[in-house]
């Protein structure tokens, strides 16, 4: 409660000096704000050229997006990252208001002809880098990858 008051109190005097403010309030990453959360403790069951797509079905549940061409499995989410915190004022009327700051997660995971496991990445996905273009860019990685090295990508 103290720091509340000391942040509102801050926010205000920073009001009354610029006119004009803007703050951004780092939290921990413990709220899931889109989606369902996949844990790195949650991948320990993905091997590569071992785990089937109905495997990862059962354990994982149906994915976001599937890719068909490229053989891939999407689940995404977004947790807070930070709270932003604008407020203006200007002669006698003013205005405030927060926002979250998010921070979104992707589990891509690349199937083989088979239906098994070819390789996987739990990766976060850049603000300004559209969901399209994350993975076409990773799909492009993996034409580069030879199939002996997939069991080491676990980034």
């Amino acid at each position: 409660m103290r720091i509340r008051m000391l942040l509102l109190s801050l926010l205000y005097l920073m009001i009354l000096l610029n006119g004009c403010v803007v703050l951004p309030i780092p939290t921990k990453e413990r709220t899931v704000l889109a989606g369902k959360s996949v844990t790195q403790e949650q991948l320990a069951f993905l091997v590569p050229r071992v785990t089937t797509k109905s495997e990862v079905m059962e354990r994982l549940g149906s994915p976001d997006a599937i890719w068909v061409e490229a053989h891939l499995f999407v689940y995404d989410w977004v947790m807070r990252r930070g709270i932003l915190i604008c407020a203006l004022a200007g002669g006698y009327s003013s205005a405030a208001g927060a926002m979250d700051i998010p921070k979104h997660y992707m589990l891509i995971i690349q199937f083989d002809e088979q239906n098994r496991v070819r390789r996987f990445k739990r990766a976060v996905r850049p603000a300004f880098t559209s969901y399209g273009d994350f993975l076409k860019e990773w799909a492009m990685d993996s034409e580069r990858i030879s199939p002996q090295d997939a069991g080491d990508k676990k980034e």
